[in-house]
């Protein structure tokens, strides 16, 4: 019996299905799995470094299938498969991919500076697939993976694509998004140029959607992310009266504490984002309505205490006076 074998989906298929199998006797098993594997990702960038099997693992075979399929140009892989580890990374690539791990089943541990993020069933992960990372994923482990340009979340209302973000299989925006995938998979081979083209954007949209309001946690390594959805949710509800780091903390799933950690690393909190940004939308309108509104309307829609008070802000915000701009 040969230490490892491919074997392809029936030609009547909807998307090929190659199968791995390698000897776990082999003397040379690990080099033909990453030959293996090359194999099966010739026509797509490879980001895996090295591929192994666990030394603890030594007899029967390794298995894993993979199920292949395109939407435009958003690569996207059906997986199953022992366990296996190894890096990964695309540091020499010309053009930036992210990469998306659906989890159902199993499990992925990755490993950066010393750092280690759980990705557990029941979570999605999206990351940077040029940072050099150690990975491992545990036996039987299940999950379908998406390979994109970053470009395509570039212009998206994303203003920072993620390092290394996880976001619960439950959240909303992330059940939409999934939602989305097993439509467009049952129906790929009826959709024209037109349709596939409409199936990827909406994808876009809506990993870009989890990613905005739900992509954060609790990890040290996920604050700049936690960051952006949390300016992101402000931005989103400036004229809310209610706007608390509270409300914040519980739209994006975390602690206050872990919240205030996040924002504790910049220079501006995330109230003095708040502020400013309240500041700046109200000087907007002083601006823009040519005194059809008193000051103190504009301070009382933007949610200051008194007119006092917001003209003492916004003096050391803007150096002027808010009366200034309405004679």
């Amino acid at each position: 019996m040969s230490g490892i074998s491919g074997v392809d989906s029936p030609s009547n298929s909807s998307s090929p299905r190659m199968h791995i199998q390698v000897a776990l006797a082999h003397a040379q098993r690990d080099e033909l799995l990453r030959q293996r594997w090359r194999r099966l990702n010739d026509a797509r960038p490879w980001h895996v470094h090295s591929l192994r099997v666990p030394g603890q693992y030594t007899t029967g075979h390794y298995r894993c299938w993979v199920d292949s399929s395109e939407i435009g140009d958003i690569a996207v892989s059906e997986q199953y498969g022992d366990a296996v580890e190894g890096v990964i990374g695309m540091k020499r690539a010309t053009e930036r991919r992210t990469v998306v791990h659906i989890m159902h089943s199993g499990g992925l541990s990755l490993t950066e500076a010393g750092r280690t993020v759980q990705v557990p069933p029941g979570t999605m992960c999206v990351r940077d697939a040029q940072v050099p990372r150690e990975f491992s994923y545990r036996p039987g482990t299940r999950a379908r993976v998406l390979l994109l340009p970053s470009e395509t979340l570039t212009g998206t209302g994303l203003d920072q694509l993620p390092t290394l973000t996880v976001i619960s299989q439950k959240a909303p925006e992330a059940r939409l998004l999934l939602g989305q995938l097993h439509l467009i998979r049952r129906m790929r081979g009826e959709l024209s140029p037109a349709g596939v083209h409409a199936a990827q954007q909406s994808v876009v949209q809506l990993l870009t959607g989890a990613l905005m309001s739900r992509g954060v946690s609790a990890d040290p390594a996920f604050r700049p992310s936690l960051r952006t959805a949390a300016r992101n949710c402000v931005e989103a509800r400036l004229l809310d009266p209610h706007l608390s780091p509270a409300e914040v903390a519980r739209t994006l799933s975390v602690s206050v504490r872990t919240l205030h950690r996040a924002f504790a690393e910049v220079d501006e909190s995330l109230m003095a984002y708040v502020r400013r940004r309240r500041l700046e939308r109200a000087r907007e309108e002083l601006v823009a309505l040519g005194g059809r509104y008193t000051v103190s309307a504009v301070a009382a829609r933007w949610h200051f205490a008194d007119v006092s008070h917001f003209s003492r802000a916004f003096k050391r915000q803007f150096g002027e006076t808010p009366s200034s701009l309405v004679h």
